[in-house]
């Protein structure tokens, strides 16, 4: 697949068909991650891998409950409440796997890279006709010591992001992109 065709086509996939993934999938995705610049190529970042749905559940209702906080004085976010409050709802749309990007540096290059990393990982995926998201939503959870604890990562490392992988039940339709906006400057 072609690089550009793969960023048009690429979406935000929540809805998963029951069919889990092997490693190998995994494993891919992962190693294309890698191949993301990294600030002065220190590659701090680390891959937690979660298949485990039960568990994600369970993570999904933390996450709901941080979120439903966060909303109070943000009436941006106030279109949420209306998913986070259903018991159905779950962040993770019950997809097979959860890959959260972390990093083990405390600077904002160190988020930098795994925001750069993340990105690879969901075109890679694309290209092998799998879905992703990144969850947004799971944020707030993942910054909590309790998270981190659960993940198996170091107290002073970030979790910066959650991204869902699986195969696609169908594929979304695209979103209408607004034209850029540049200045140019001479």
């Amino acid at each position: 697949m072609d690089l550009v065709e793969a960023m048009r086509g690429r979406r935000s996939v929540r809805e998963y068909a029951d069919k889990p993934l092997g490693r190998d999938e995994i494993r891919f995705v992962i190693e294309a991650a890698t191949q993301a610049p990294s600030a002065m190529n220190r590659q701090g970042w680390i891959f937690v891998v979660v298949t485990d749905r039960e568990r994600m559940r369970r993570w999904s209702d933390r996450a709901k409950v941080l979120m439903l906080e966060a909303l109070c004085g943000q009436p941006k976010l106030e279109a949420l409440r209306e998913h986070l409050v259903l018991p159905a709802f779950n962040v993770f749309y019950d997809a097979p796997a959860l890959i959260v990007v972390a990093t083990d540096s405390t600077d904002s290059m160190g988020i930098q890279d795994c925001c750069l990393a993340g990105q690879n990982l969901m075109l890679a995926a694309h290209s092998r006709g799998l879905g992703t998201c990144w969850i947004g939503l799971a944020q707030a959870w993942l910054a909590r010591e309790e998270a981190k604890k659960e993940l198996g990562l170091p107290a002073d490392c970030q979790a910066v992001a959650a991204v869902i992988l699986g195969y696609p039940r169908r594929e979304p339709a695209p979103v209408a992109r607004e034209p850029a906006r540049i200045q140019w400057i001479s």
